[in-house]
């Protein structure tokens, strides 16, 4: 297929926090409960307005006193003076702007949150007002980028669907003092740091008070959806910082985010980290080839024994191989990565390869958010391209596959989550490219050299490759 546009989109919050969309007439809201320090009223309010501007509605509900200026924040503010909720006010300011603010009187220079309960009651009514998404800052940090919870937080209310902590990367390199954190001596015992001690905040504490029971982690249960912010990615060093410690998140299957909420001038997701498996097919019956093409040789090693080299060089997650025909042989051949990786049968494998993406599907964690296929008979993938495509979905694109002067290849290609469903109803010998060509606009094109691509099909391409050997430079 001839290259389309670049898919790579612009990641606005509701997009990268995976919110549920309203479907089949019901209406389905999420409640996103911003806790932590370092920018969850500008998390907050951002969200909504984002909401707001796609057509549905949205509420801020903060559970915790917020600065009585952000008032302004909103372009509606419905106040809520006792226990009882002004509808009809409420829908008016919904009607008119799409979002609005809901809070309680202010004192002195705060202005009162609502009771979490409250916040329980509006979600409770959310599909009779069309909201679709009620925001809650749920915890205070007096400014702090840094910080961990009280004894009486976080405000949870019951009906929270998402729980994302947030921190300031200003914080990555400072002393654990009041300067940069709010309650420094909770966070030294998040920690298991010594009473008094004012270390510098590295990327793992990071990381860690993120996770922690005793930090971001406060209140979180299973029903919840969790995705850290590293908010403030505003500069290079702070970005660098980000990154850091979203790998070491990812790498405990914590999904995160790296941000910059508070500045409208920018789009306020920069990055998306998670998890990502590469999968390798291996599960043919190498018809045309007349032969099981995984244990071909290509110089020297099987090609099942290149794939999984190239899916493990790569690093970018978990490696998966599907087996099918030759399931003990293809074993056998990678008895010495079988601590490294997750070999899954697919005893329908004469149905063709959908049934081996099925398979594949099926069986991944929940933690994983995309999945890059690749195929077993192209032995000189490289393991810069599987970082290329991960690259790609990264920083927002839900479909990648390599291109070679112009023309997108179908394979090795990345589907991010949002497209397992699709792939779920192929059928036959038919993989990811059909899903590809019908959102070909979605697709990021990544740059591949031909030479990667080469596939070996059948006897012919095994034979012109051996009159031609490819030197493997990997």
């Amino acid at each position: 297929m001839k290259m389309p546009a670049s898919g790579v989109k612009v990641m606005l919050l509701h997009r990268a926090l995976r919110l549920s969309a309203s479907s089949s007439g019901q209406n389905t809201v999420n409640v996103v409960a911003f806790v932590g320090g370092g920018g969850k009223s500008s998390a907050a309010f951002r969200l909504a307005a984002e909401v707001a501007a796609a057509g549905r509605r949205a509420i801020v509900a903060p559970t915790t006193r917020i600065a009585a200026f952000q008032t302004d924040w909103a372009p509606a503010f419905v106040e809520v003076s006792g226990s009882e909720i002004p509808w009809d006010i409420l829908e008016q300011a919904l009607t008119r702007h799409g979002y609005c603010l809901l809070g309680g009187p202010v004192v002195g220079d705060r202005r009162l949150g609502l009771e979490a309960t409250q916040v329980d009651l509006l979600a409770r009514r959310a599909a009779s007002l069309g909201v679709a998404v009620i925001t809650v800052e749920a915890d205070g940090s007096k400014m702090r980028p840094v910080k961990a919870p009280a004894d009486h937080e976080p405000v949870l209310p019951d009906a929270t669907t998402h729980l994302a902590p947030v921190m300031g990367m200003d914080a990555i390199g400072a002393a654990l003092d009041e300067r940069k954190v709010h309650r420094p001596e909770r966070v030294r015992a998040a920690l298991s740091l010594p009473a008094g001690a004012t270390p510098l905040l590295t990327p793992s504490m990071a990381a860690h008070l993120l996770c922690s029971p005793a930090g971001g982690a406060k209140g979180l249960r299973p029903s919840m959806r969790f995705v850290p912010l590293l908010n403030k990615a505003d500069t290079p060093l702070r970005l660098a910082y980000a990154r850091v410690v979203a790998a070491l998140l990812a790498a405990q299957g914590v999904s995160a985010l790296t941000t910059r909420v508070g500045d409208p001038a920018y789009e306020p997701v920069v990055e998306r980290w998670s998890q990502v498996a590469v999968v390798v097919l291996a599960a043919g019956g190498s018809v045309r080839m007349q032969r099981p093409k995984p244990l071909i040789e290509v110089e020297g090693a099987p090609m099942i024994v290149r794939s999984v080299r190239t899916a493990l060089q790569a690093a970018i997650g978990p490696v998966w191989v599907v087996t099918g025909a030759e399931a003990e042989a293809v074993r056998t051949a990678l008895s010495a990565w079988l601590g490294d990786i997750t070999l899954v049968h697919n005893p329908n494998w004469q149905a063709g390869q959908a049934t081996s993406v099925a398979t594949a599907l099926h069986n991944l964690p929940a933690a994983i958010e995309a999945v890059l296929f690749m195929p077993v008979d192209q032995p000189f993938l490289d393991p810069l391209l599987l970082r290329r495509l991960y690259a790609a979905w990264r920083v927002g694109a839900d479909l990648a596959a390599p291109q070679v002067e112009g023309d997108l290849r179908g394979a090795p290609a990345l589907f991010d989550r949002r497209f397992w469903n699709e792939l779920l109803t192929l059928q036959g010998d038919v993989g990811g490219r059909r899903v590809l060509a019908s959102h070909r606009d979605e697709v990021a094109a990544v740059p591949a050299e031909a030479r990667w691509l080469i596939d070996v099909d059948t006897p012919e391409d095994l034979q012109e490759l051996m009159r031609r050997p490819f030197v493997d430079e990997a």
